[in-house]
């Protein structure tokens, strides 16, 4: 197989990776949606019951029918996630698996939402099979809940198998399964959603030549979404915007968006990388203040990276 050198490294995972799968949980934990790796309890966003409600009545339209498609397994994933049931959603995968047992979609839904849970180990093996499952096939066009194409199934099948890896600081396994996610980016958000996760991946391992050759793609006038937190990142990278313009690093983290979030990630490693690491780390904490921005990548990653400047320094 053209990817099995993946399979070994899922052993990098299993020995590495902080979370916690068969850890005891206390009252407070059972429910939680998740417990951070930091080994804090993660609760729910704040949803309307109305909004609970209108998920609800469209779950079970779904489940009206005779007999459930992958997709019908994906779209009630949709319903539980946008709620923030990421516990439930895994389990409506989990059921979909158990009808489909090769579906590369199940597979790589449910890994995501591994990914969010903070349950790398279980994350990358749904990926791989999912990688697996799909190798050699034409582009599959992947569709959000409003049935808008946002990729393909292998451009996020490899964006995922690169964050697990970059979650786990595996940086040279991320940096091939980001190389694979960038080569199967089929428009310009992908390209630069890719292109700055193998930016950050390059840097920590000290490819600066690399990564900075990578941005050149990615231009200030790209026919994209310019206001996107990746892309103002990008332009951070590239010189083209100061700090002051990407973020308001002085707003309140409680109130602080998912894009907000992202931001400040992308700021604490440009300081990082410019030397500044308490600038840095000061902003990795600020981060997870957010008590709303924990499902996003920015908060996860945050929270590895300050468990790992705990270790250092406590070397």
């Amino acid at each position: 197989m053209k990817y099995t050198f993946l399979i070994v490294l899922t052993s990098v995972l299993v020995g590495c990776s902080t979370t916690t799968e068969n850890k005891e949980k206390t009252d407070s934990e059972q429910s939680a949606e998740a417990i951070s790796f930091l080994g804090e309890p993660l609760f729910a966003p704040a949803v309307s019951d109305s909004i609970i409600q209108i998920s609800d009545n469209a779950i079970k339209s779904i489940k009206e029918k005779t007999i459930l498609t992958e997709d019908d397994y994906i779209a009630i994933g949709f319903q539980l996630a946008n709620t923030g049931r990421y516990r439930d959603a895994i389990a409506s995968y989990d059921e979909g698996i158990s009808r489909y047992p090769e579906s590369f979609k199940l597979l790589r839904h449910r890994g995501h939402r591994y990914i969010t849970t903070r349950q790398l180990n279980f994350a990358i093996s749904d990926l791989l099979k999912a990688a697996s499952y799909i190798e050699e096939q034409p582009d599959i066009p992947e569709y959000d809940q409003n049935d808008e194409m946002t990729g393909t199934y292998q451009h996020w099948i490899w964006y995922h198998i690169g964050l697990c890896y970059y979650l786990n600081q595996a940086y040279i396994q991320a940096v091939p399964a980001y190389e694979k996610c960038l080569d199967e980016s089929r428009s310009n958000k992908n390209l630069v959603g890719a292109t700055d996760w193998l930016y950050n991946t390059y840097m920590r391992l000290g490819e600066k030549e690399k990564a900075t050759h990578i941005l050149e793609a990615i231009t200030p006038d790209m026919d994209t979404d310019r206001d996107h937190p990746y892309f103002r990142r990008i332009m951070l990278y590239k010189g083209a915007i100061t700090p002051e313009e990407l973020v308001d690093v002085d707003q309140d983290p409680i109130k602080a968006s998912v894009s907000d979030i992202t931001k400040m990630y992308g700021l604490a490693n440009w300081y990082s990388y410019n030397g500044n690491k308490e600038k840095a780390r000061a902003l990795y904490q600020k981060i997870i203040q957010s008590k709303n921005g924990w499902p996003g990548f920015a908060f996860a990653a945050a929270e590895m990276d300050i468990s790992r400047l705990t270790i250092k320094s406590s070397d």
